[in-house]
């Protein structure tokens, strides 16, 4: 059976909720160094974007230069432009994620700028300097399954898009559920597309929970054959639509939860479940509330529980 890789990005997507506790770079770093010994196959870092627009990502370097990097884990940051390129190539990160969406009107939105402008103009410099840094390449393609301003996102254009980013050079794809649209229908036939095309990448999902169908989609995508999943501690992370503000709890798939479900199945993950419960009472402390992510509190798959020792009666109707 195949083994499932997963991705841990609450660092990155935590980070906006972390400013609120006003957690210190140093316990930033404990938290990664944290996750680092669970088994995750990738760690999602941070963001190396303007420190005034971003100001929760202006520690970049220091979260980086102060890890203890784990040589079985392979570290990300994102960026945005050649500017913040340079900056994580002054860095020991492994990988750099770039981002475009196969919506024009969701491009614009979340990243300024037109699809061919962020192809045509922005990549092919980060690519480049890529290269001789000998760091790898992840495209994330927003809106994979829908676009929230336009619609319905043809196959067509995702398809196109990825063949284009393998053709610059790109080694890894994801498709990312922006805003919670895709279901499992829309993602058996995407990925078959896409895997029909035969592009010399791999391919992974981001699926986000905006309308409770995360879980379920990330089945489907298994099914389809992904074996690599980005999730985060939690849930942690919302949506550009703010899901906080909505009242629908955290964005993307909880780690633990995904991970016990995988295991469950008897799919390894090479993740212990047991050690990433610390990694999610630590993330709790950060944004200073509990987290929507069921294995801490009702244990994985495996917990026994014992009965009380007082008898219960089975017309009791609250067993039910």
């Amino acid at each position: 059976m195949r083994k499932i890789k997963i991705v841990e990005c609450s660092p990155r997507h935590g980070a906006f909720l972390f400013k609120k506790s006003k957690f210190s770079v140093s316990e930033k770093i404990s938290y990664i160094n944290k996750l680092s010994q669970t088994g995750l196959h990738k760690i999602d870092c941070t963001a190396f974007t303007h420190p005034r627009l971003f100001p929760q990502h202006a520690d970049a370097e220091k979260i980086i230069s102060g890890i203890k990097k784990n040589p079985e884990v392979i570290y990300i940051g994102l960026v945005p432009n050649e500017v913040g390129f340079r900056r994580a190539a002054l860095t020991d990160i492994d990988e750099i994620t770039l981002l475009v969406s196969a919506s024009d009107e969701y491009n614009r939105f979340a990243l300024g700028s037109t699809i061919k402008e962020t192809v045509n103009k922005i990549f092919p410099a980060i690519l480049e300097g890529a290269k001789k840094s000998s760091k790898s390449i992840k495209g994330s393609i927003l809106t994979s399954f829908g676009c929230p301003f336009s619609g319905q996102v043809p196959s067509t254009k995702v398809v196109e898009l990825a063949a284009e980013l393998a053709f610059m050079g790109v080694t890894e794809i994801a498709l990312v559920d922006s805003t919670g649209l895709a279901n499992p229908k829309k993602i058996e036939s995407l990925v078959k597309d896409i895997m029909n095309q035969k592009l010399d990448v791999s391919l992974t999902v981001h699926f986000y929970n905006t309308r409770g169908s995360a879980i379920a989609n990330a089945l489907a995508a298994y099914e389809a054959g992904i074996n690599t999943f980005s999730t985060a501690i939690g849930g942690l992370g919302s949506d550009l639509f703010n899901q906080l503000n909505l009242g629908i709890g955290y964005g993307n798939i909880p780690t633990e939860d995904l991970v016990n479900l995988f295991e469950e199945m008897d799919i390894s993950t090479g993740v212990d479940i047991h050690k990433l419960i610390p990694c999610i009472e630590m993330a709790e402390r950060m944004i200073g509330g509990p987290l929507p992510g069921h294995i801490l509190r009702a244990g994985p798959g495996s917990k026994k529980i014992s009965l009380p020792k007082a008898s219960i009666s089975l017309n009791n109707s609250t067993l039910y």
